[in-house]
């Protein structure tokens, strides 16, 4: 059988410039049983919490259930009673905002390559001087 486990896990950066983020990873693994299933996970998302990377404790595991065209590996339920817009904007685009100018943050700039620098916050990319 396989089984897909997601897990919240909060990156830390030792750069004070650099927005704390949180991350829903998602990992598949075969397993004889459910059971077996969360050992292994857990054991993954163990390895994977290193150097500012911390799991918080949060997962669900579920069975994958395959088909010819078509195979879920995760899925997030969650209850809201906004509007369409208002989810939207709140677990969707809140992702990464397209300046940190908006946010009032300070920007975190990274070389993108091909003359480029990339914020990690946000989603501005500007050309190098």
């Amino acid at each position: 059988m396989k089984f897909s486990g997601s897990g919240i896990f909060k990156h830390i950066y030792e750069d004070p410039n650099r927005i704390t983020k949180f991350e829903e990873r998602v990992v598949i693994t075969k397993a004889s049983s459910e059971t077996e299933a969360e050992r292994q996970i857990l054991a993954d998302f163990k390895e994977y919490a290193q150097d500012g990377i911390v799991f918080v404790g949060e997962f669900t595991i579920a069975e994958i259930i395959e088909s010819e065209t078509v195979t879920e590996v995760s899925s997030t339920m969650r209850i809201y009673h906004g509007s369409d817009e208002e989810y939207l904007s709140l677990y969707w685009y809140d992702l990464q905002p397209e300046s940190c100018d908006e946010k009032g943050w300070k920007h975190a700039w990274y070389n993108q390559g091909s003359g480029k620098s990339a914020c990690y916050n946000c989603q501005e990319i500007r050309n190098k001087k």
